[in-house]
């Protein structure tokens, strides 16, 4: 089955950039516009009154006319954010719908494309009055219709090992090609946040600016993968050659961000603030030469020098992006700065400390960079990193949030191995 979506990173996530996905996403608004006035009907209007099935009609007509552009359509509600694929709908934002869903369990509503009948519109309509009405109670676990989906990401997993052991019989079949759809963000997506974040970095390097929209959308994505791998700390992503370091160390320093930032009690929108600033850490790395990227031997004084300007450049490309993008702009700039300010790289005219998600980035961006191989060197054993890293606690890293990270290691690690 073909999807809208799964086309080259700038088309796929680039919605400012696509009339196409604009004209799209209007059609998917048109749906979501009606699926709440039809629920909204239900609250107002007893069975059989002809102002449910108008609006009943109205919602399955939109409905298909939004699977014939967008097939399978996967919808995720998710802190007040409608998003379609990794998309979020802004004028949606916080609207009464993805609030309320959200809030009543259906974080995930997914179709495979396939028009529903009457008979499952209604059915779908009754389900998701019965979480989200007025005496609605909030599902909890995944609730399957022909050709739809819907309930908690965080069960994403759950439904894949139960549907795995169906066995051979034709119910058994339908729920693993329906088990098969709902994982494709997991299974898939973190692929398309990879070439994404990929071509976001050619991007800012042959424009001069960073498009904020799709690191949003590269954000999104990767929040939503870590919900659904909630029996281990992060679906963090493996290395398959030296060349995608870069991009592969962004994303996995952010899902390590957003991990610690979420064990320490921030909020949703300050998780996510941190994953972008984490993101970005590296961003003024597209203004050095690729060569010295790349090089697998020893930098010479003067490439050293070179290197240690990218925390400086990439201050420079995010702060020209307005007060809005500050904190990635801080991270970009310190988060080669020892903890205590008194070492590392730009030096601080005036020690002090660096700011707190400065601290917390920088544990996550060691961490991970002495775990994957680079240009230069074999990755180290876990073993020695973290030995490495209780070494600089208290100078180059921040005590309290290494403890923090190991703390929160350590409960991945016990967790896993309960599981």
């Amino acid at each position: 089955m073909s999807n809208t979506w799964s086309k080259t990173p700038h088309q796929s996530m680039s919605a400012e950039s696509s009339s196409g996905v604009a004209q799209h996403h209007a059609l998917v608004a048109e749906f979501l516009t009606a699926l709440g006035q039809a629920l909204a009907s239900m609250s107002l209007y007893g069975a059989g009154h002809p102002s449910r099935g108008i609006s009943r009609t109205r919602a399955h007509e939109r409905l298909a006319a939004a699977l014939a552009v967008v097939h399978p359509l996967r919808l995720t509600f998710l802190d007040g954010d409608v998003i379609v694929g990794l998309q979020a709908l802004h004028e949606l934002r916080a609207g009464d719908l993805g609030q309320r869903l959200g809030a009543a369990g259906v974080q995930r509503l997914e179709f495979d494309g396939t028009v529903p009948t009457d008979a499952v519109m209604t059915a779908l309509l009754d389900t998701l009055y019965a979480a989200a009405g007025p005496q609605g109670t909030p599902v909890t676990q995944m609730v399957s219709l022909p050709g739809i989906r819907l309930g908690p990401v965080a069960l994403l997993n759950d439904a894949s090992e139960d549907n795995s052991s169906a066995g051979a019989s034709g119910v058994g079949r339908q729920e693993s090609e329906e088990s098969a759809f709902m994982d494709a963000l997991v299974a898939g997506g973190l692929q398309e946040e990879l070439e994404t974040m990929t071509w976001i970095t050619s991007s800012t390097a042959a424009k001069g600016r960073v498009p904020m929209g799709d690191v949003e959308a590269v954000i999104r994505g990767l929040s939503l993968s870590m919900q659904a791998e909630h029996d281990t700390l992060i679906p963090l992503i493996s290395l398959k050659s030296v060349d995608q370091y870069t991009t592969v160390h962004a994303c996995n320093v952010s899902m390590l961000s957003m991990g610690l930032a979420e064990s320490l009690g921030f909020s949703s929108r300050d998780v996510r603030a941190v994953g972008t600033a984490a993101l970005l850490h590296d961003i003024g790395k597209v203004r050095l030469p690729e060569a010295l990227l790349r090089k697998a031997g020893a930098l010479t004084d003067s490439e050293r020098e070179l290197m240690r300007t990218h925390p400086i450049e990439g201050a420079k490309l995010l702060g020209e992006r307005g007060e809005g993008h500050a904190l990635a702009a801080i991270v970009a700039y310190e988060h080669h700065v020892w903890a205590n300010g008194e070492g590392g790289y730009p030096t601080f005219q005036f020690p002090r400390r660096t700011h707190y998600v400065s601290r917390l980035v920088q544990v996550c961006d060691v961490y991970d960079a002495l775990s994957t191989e680079r240009p230069y060197r074999a990755a180290w054993p876990r073993s020695r990193t973290l030995h490495h890293m209780r070494l600089q606690a208290g100078r180059d890293l921040d005590y309290d949030l290494l403890l923090a990270f190991f703390d929160l290691l350590d409960r991945a690690e016990r967790r896993q191995a309960a599981g």
